[in-house]
């Protein structure tokens, strides 16, 4: 396999002011995703047999610093965002540059672009796809909570069970990612891996413990994502499924983030996220449609206001 290694981040054992629209042109593009994948993966080729969703799928590490030299703190803190197989996915590695398989270059983090939906990392055969994931994006709002969000679709007809839970529960289920990487480096020692075979002592007896103060984890290197399992117990324990929707209608968002919002949020967005909450369990299509209208108020109102300053 070209010295790939397969990483799973399934276990062993907040901001909400970011948000997604589904225009017209991206409702193409999802569409054209799933009609130049769905014979491939046996799925469904029309944009109304799928649901979608959002996922958080990993958090991200600063082991060289990079970021907090964005944040202007000088921070190298990753420890964080080492999942319980003691990976990490750090910033500079996760946004290097390769080309893709469509001959392009992209960061690598996009390579989740082309990747499957399955279920508990079943994915050694694409006829057992139950969706697609048709975009990523990073969350950096926050030094020590950058994280990656992904756009994906769960095919009604594949996985019927997993659909009803992600229309009427969805931050219920938790999702965790496949990929392949060509290395890692320890993060106590700094030793290069490319085989098993090549683990050093901190690794090899070590692993997810400290030695000499330092937490002991692979940083992953020239990684590809391939697929994003929903699972019953991620690596990541913050990898659980943020917002979904069962029709991709004009103006209709899906969050890609917590609307679990910090004390200091704008409080117009933090009105906005509880009211969108409210919309979510009214018991009535009236109360639906009044709050609705109560918060395309407040977007109209919070238009005005960003046109005046």
């Amino acid at each position: 396999m070209n010295n790939e290694i397969k990483k799973t981040s399934q276990s062993n054992f907040n901001s909400s002011k970011l948000f997604t629209e589904f225009s017209s042109k991206e409702k193409d593009k999802i569409a054209a995703i799933i009609d130049a994948q769905h014979g491939e993966h046996w799925l469904a080729p029309t944009v109304e047999n799928f649901i979608y969703g959002t996922t958080r799928a990993l958090d991200i590490g600063d082991y060289h610093g990079t970021l907090g030299k964005i944040f202007g703190n000088n921070k190298a803190e990753y420890e964080h965002a080492i999942n319980k197989n003691a990976d990490l996915f750090n910033w500079d590695e996760i946004n290097e540059t390769y080309t893709g398989s469509a001959g392009v270059s992209i960061p690598r983090y996009l390579s989740f672009r082309s990747a499957a939906m399955h279920v508990n990392h079943n994915s050694h055969d694409p006829n057992l796809a139950i969706g697609l994931v048709f975009d990523a994006t990073i969350i950096k709002e926050a030094y020590e909570d950058t994280h990656l969000v992904i756009l994906f679709g769960i095919d009604r007809m594949k996985a019927p069970g997993i659909s009803r839970t992600l229309a009427t529960y969805p931050t219920r289920l938790f999702t965790s990612m496949g990929c392949s990487i060509k290395a890692s480096v320890c993060t106590c020692c700094g030793k290069r891996v490319v085989k098993e075979a090549d683990f050093c002592n901190c690794l090899r007896y070590s692993r997810g413990m400290r030695k000499n103060g330092i937490k002991v984890a692979e940083l992953l290197k020239q990684m590809e994502f391939y697929e994003q399992s929903i699972v019953t117990t991620p690596a990541c324990s913050s990898a659980r499924v943020i917002d979904a929707i069962s029709d991709i209608v004009p103006g209709r968002v899906l969050k890609v983030a917590s609307t679990e919002l910090p004390e200091q949020t704008d409080p117009i967005m933090r009105a906005m996220a509880n009211i969108y909450h409210a919309i979510k369990i009214a018991n009535t299509l009236q109360e639906k449609k009044r709050l609705s209208n109560h918060l395309d108020g407040m977007i109209y109102k919070l238009e005005k206001m960003l046109e005046v300053a």
